[in-house]
């Protein structure tokens, strides 16, 4: 119980340092939308990842909730499922930076379109991703963003050392969208 609260810790850390740093440039930002675990996000990698590069389809499945947001109180949850494969994969492919789009569906029927570039780090045993960017659509339109997921995966370790392979990630979730 003490680990998951110290990985929601770092996590909620990073965001904060991160969201720091966004509303510095950004100006006059609020916080418009924050969604907080149990938040998550699922990675189905099909086949397993391993440490041999192969084709690889990757599904993700993402869900926001609780979240709250001043401007647009009927969002309280959102999802957002999105799948494609990837040739040459291993299990370091989930390391460095990307572009990365998520199309999220909220719970009033409302849409957000997050467009930006993640970076993920790996510290003993935890992944975590954290991707900044611009609402280029629908709610929340021209703000920016954080979202950050913490994994903690042993077997991602073990596959990175060639001892195994990785079916799936599991992570909890903040997003944070701020409007200037």
């Amino acid at each position: 119980m003490s680990r998951i609260a110290t990985l929601l810790a770092a996590a909620l850390i990073a965001a904060a340092s991160t969201t720091f740093t966004v509303s510095g440039s950004a100006g006059a930002a609020g916080l418009d939308l924050t969604c907080t675990p149990p938040s998550s996000v699922g990675l189905r990698f099909d086949p397993p990842a391993t440490n041999t590069p192969q084709t690889q389809t990757l599904t993700a499945s993402r869900r926001y909730g609780p979240c709250v947001s001043p401007t647009h109180p009927d969002i309280t949850s959102g999802t957002s499922d999105a799948s494609g494969t990837f040739p040459g994969a291993t299990c370091l492919s989930l390391f460095g930076a990307n572009s990365i789009t998520i199309h999220i569906t909220w719970n009033n029927g409302q849409t957000s379109t997050l467009s930006g570039n993640n970076v993920s780090s790996m510290a003993g045993a935890t992944l975590t991703v954290v991707t900044t960017g611009t609402v280029t659509a629908g709610a929340f339109a021209g703000g920016t963003f954080v979202h950050t997921v913490v994994y903690p995966s042993p077997e991602l370790l073990l596959c990175n050392l060639g001892l195994g392979t990785l079916p799936s990630l599991y992570g909890q979730v903040v997003l944070e969208i701020l409007t200037p």
